[in-house]
């Protein structure tokens, strides 16, 4: 628009300046007079021919740029009475095109994104260059158990306040891997990258593959056990009945030399039957059977489990105690299932002790949930790690079957727990 009245006002100007001139030097000399008045208006023709010609598509361009600022990429421009600007106003009106058409592709596209983004059933946590968390969708939200997005926006991951942060934190470009925590649940974990405005996005995606990797798991040493069961049994069985009638003989005959060997017969037998047990106690936690639902008062439960374990913690001198919620809870549970689990977790916090030392079984109404609490030596990580592992034992004597048993009734009752372990104390937490 300066353009247009910088050129108007010369022209206006010098038109004006030759008509004064005829006017004020030649009113009374027809022929300067008219040769000026021929000039001036010479002059706003050939000011038209320039304008429609230069300056004309000159503005058209200027508008151009102004729409290119703007990013208004749905006008186009008009063409003119001059070749070469009709060229260069034909390759803006495609490229506005393009422009338009690009725009209009990454919306979808970015629009389609955030939709898949939002319904994916994996979780996507959005990262910055900084490292920083700017996005989490709703189901990385239920996976890291994270209520408000705001409580973990801006942060980086290692300072984040869910469980699986430390491990995403120590994740690398390309990294596909499983994690896993206190041992139970299980997510594998792939680090990549987007780039947007130039810049690398880091984002990681989740998956929960818990209840797969528990099913399967537990499919396999079902097989494994029911085989060994019938396997074991059927020679037991025979050899008990064989050791039994060989005592027999041996008892009622005078034979010293058949005396000597009496006592070990008698330890075979005995190892028999300690070998059927254990078969028995491995059969028995395949067939678990499925929770008979009742509603039970939560510290009802606490203080039932408290008083079958009351007798053993005094004559190991640990100090037993309750702290119950005043806001009581009914529970809808399996109460024989769940008094077997809570006096595992009792008897293995009692036997970890030793003596001398403290037990707290701690009810909470928000959430609903039983934590149990002592002051043993602690869990190192990498025991941590297997513990509800099938079979897995630290005790001499063990069968590595108490926690497998306690994971197995808690998943059926669709159970959350966690546990957490340092020096001097280990907790045991059931969300209901």
């Amino acid at each position: 628009m300066q353009t247009k009245w910088i050129f108007t006002t010369i022209v206006v100007f010098i038109t004006g300046l030759m008509c004064g001139l005829a006017f004020l030097l030649y009113p009374e000399n027809p022929v300067p007079f008219w040769v000026l008045q021929i000039m001036a208006v010479s002059t706003l023709l050939f000011s038209w021919f320039l304008y429609r010609l230069l300056i004309k598509p000159h503005l058209l361009l200027l508008s151009g740029m102004q729409l290119l600022k703007e990013q208004d990429f749905s006008t186009h421009l008009h063409p003119v009475k001059n070749r070469e600007a009709n060229q260069l106003i034909d390759i803006f009106n495609r490229m506005i095109t393009h422009l338009r058409n690009e725009r209009l592709s990454v919306r979808e596209k970015n629009r389609f994104l955030d939709l898949l983004i939002q319904a994916s059933p994996q979780g996507i946590v959005i990262l910055n260059f900084n490292k920083e968390i700017t996005d989490i969708n709703p189901a990385g939200l239920k996976i890291l158990r994270i209520t408000h997005p705001e409580e973990v926006k801006g942060r980086r991951l290692e300072e984040a306040p869910f469980e699986l942060a430390a491990g995403l934190a120590t994740l690398k470009q390309g990294d596909n891997t499983i994690l896993r925590i206190n041992g139970i649940s299980a997510y594998r974990c792939i680090r990549s990258s987007f780039v947007d405005q130039g810049f690398d996005h880091p984002f990681i995606l989740i998956e929960e593959l818990t209840q797969e990797l528990l099913q399967v798991e537990k499919s396999s040493y079902e097989r494994i056990i029911r085989m060994m069961s019938h396997e074991v049994n059927n020679s037991v069985g025979a050899i008990s009945a064989t050791l039994n009638v060989v005592s027999d003989i041996f008892t009622t005959t005078p034979n010293q030399e058949w005396q000597d060997v009496l006592p070990a017969v008698n330890a075979s037998f005995d190892r028999c039957n300690h070998l059927a047990h254990f078969i028995s106690n491995l059969a028995h936690v395949v067939r678990i059977p499925l929770p008979t639902l009742s509603h039970v008062s939560l510290n009802e439960l606490a203080r039932s489990v408290e008083a079958l374990v009351r007798s053993e913690c005094k004559q190991r001198n640990i100090h037993l105690h309750l702290d119950l919620t005043p806001d009581d809870k009914l529970i809808y549970i399996d109460g024989i299932q769940f008094e077997q689990v809570l006096v595992n977790l009792l008897k293995n916090a009692y036997e970890s002790i030793n003596r001398d030392g403290e037990i707290r079984i701690l009810t909470h109404s928000s959430p609903v949930s039983i934590t149990i609490e002592d002051n043993g030596p602690g869990i190192p990580d990498e025991v941590k790690d297997k513990l509800f592992t099938p079979f897995f034992t630290t005790k001499p004597t063990g069968q590595g079957i108490g926690l497998l048993f306690v994971r197995e009734v808690l998943t059926n009752h669709k159970c959350r727990f966690a546990l957490t372990t340092q020096a001097n104390q280990t907790c045991f937490r059931i969300t209901f």
